[in-house]
């Protein structure tokens, strides 16, 4: 029995079968099938008639296929207890079992989907080389497994009801967590959603004409409220894709009229950079998809960026019906991305090696969750770009539905 520790799930124990359970097994094979050769040896030497030449020639073939035999069903059984491993990891248990020489097996448990793991000791030679059975039942449907010949099986049980009770903790300290940040996450949203509000009534003229200062003071203002509830939202929207707890709401909509009111949205902040906004779009682009989350992760966020990396020139925002589809684009004459950045950008976190002397409060986490919902929508997210100073285009495609 070895411990070992890997990185990512940390392998416990590794248990071979215990020595003397083989040679329980050898011996159940050994003893009669020397006992047949022995017998077979014995009719061989004793004298014959004639008559009885063809059982002679008979017992004489037997003896070599019965050695050969003999030796074959013992290379399974030593192959067996070789090859044969029970795994306990952090996470899971494994339990593979040589079927023959060419072909194993491998059941696996989730480590928190057992709910009893019962020793079976039978016998003073198990006691005295303290190896037994293992019996691991199941939470729920799953049947209990009896595994043989497990070597001190009361510290392998220890090991499973430890890391079972170990599972369960941090999965509620993970819940516990993930409670927190959203509890915060929805406190910081509401105080900045309510300065958005103030401010975008300044800016309309609700609280009449604005000086100049004023005027570039307030959409800045703004503009950096509607980060923050962009930057708290995608911080939501992330945690529960970490979780799986993320939910798409589909229903058909219209992707033109989405990109055309937030075209008319950015165009303002574009012109104010001293930036072109283009446009190209195609009429009833209609898919079935969360039309929120398309619009505030994908569209808006591959905007945002191109605003924020695009010093001189224009963004080129593009709707196009493709055959059996629909595909956006989102280009600029920005600063452009490295081939080993390009990777990088929609992991968990991911930067572009520059990108922070750009935008330093960059999270790294917008273009992930924007391939989370392209991809839970059926669709698909690349980029494509020259490198350093040639811009860059984000291409996102979603299947199409008739409208």
């Amino acid at each position: 029995m070895t411990e070992v520790a890997q990185d990512d799930e940390q392998v416990l124990l590794v248990a071979h079968k215990h020595w003397a359970s083989m040679l329980g097994e050898a011996a159940l094979t050994v003893v009669p099938g020397l006992t047949i050769l022995w017998l077979l040896i014995l009719l061989r030497g004793l004298p014959l008639t004639l008559a009885d030449a063809s059982v002679h020639a008979v017992i004489t073939l037997l003896v070599p296929f019965c050695f050969l035999t003999l030796w074959t069903i013992l290379a399974i059984q030593w192959t067996n207890y070789y090859l044969e491993m029970f795994v306990v990891t952090d996470r899971h248990i494994f339990y593979t079992t040589q079927v023959n020489f060419t072909e194993r097996t491998v059941s696996q448990w989730n480590i928190h989907d057992v709910s009893h793991a019962t020793v079976h000791v039978g016998g003073l030679i198990e006691s005295f080389f303290n190896y037994g059975s293992l019996t691991i039942e199941g939470r729920e449907e799953y049947n209990a497994v009896t595994i043989g010949g497990i070597p001190d099986p009361e510290y392998v049980a220890a090991v499973i009801l430890k890391q079972d009770d170990r599972y369960g903790e941090l999965k509620e300290t993970a819940r516990k967590q993930r409670e927190l940040l959203h509890f915060f996450s929805h406190e910081v949203k509401g105080h900045l959603a309510k300065s958005k509000a103030a401010f975008a009534s300044i800016v309309e003229g609700d609280y009449g004409p604005l000086s100049s200062p004023l005027d570039t003071m307030a959409h800045a203002a703004l503009a950096d409220s509607q980060k923050g509830v962009d930057t708290v939202m995608s911080m939501l929207d992330n945690s529960n894709t970490e979780s799986g707890e993320m939910r798409f709401e589909k229903k058909p909509f219209d992707l033109s009229l989405v990109a055309h009111r937030v075209a008319e949205e950015f165009r303002p902040r574009v012109e104010r950079k001293g930036l072109m906004l283009l446009t190209s779009i195609d009429d009833a682009c209609v898919l079935q998809g969360d039309e929120e989350k398309i619009e505030r992760h994908v569209l808006r966020n591959l905007l945002e960026n191109a605003l924020r990396y695009t010093p001189v020139g224009h963004i080129t925002l593009s709707l196009k019906k493709t055959e059996g589809g629909i595909r956006l684009s989102v280009a600029d004459t920005g600063v452009g991305i490295e081939e080993s950045d390009m990777q990088k950008l929609f992991t968990e976190g991911g930067h572009g090696e520059h990108s922070k002397e750009i935008n330093a409060d960059s999270t790294g986490f917008g273009l992930f969750v924007a391939k989370q919902v392209v991809e839970g929508n059926g669709g698909r997210i690349w980029v494509s770009s020259e490198g350093q100073g040639a811009g860059s285009t984000f291409f996102v495609e979603f299947p199409s539905t008739t409208s």
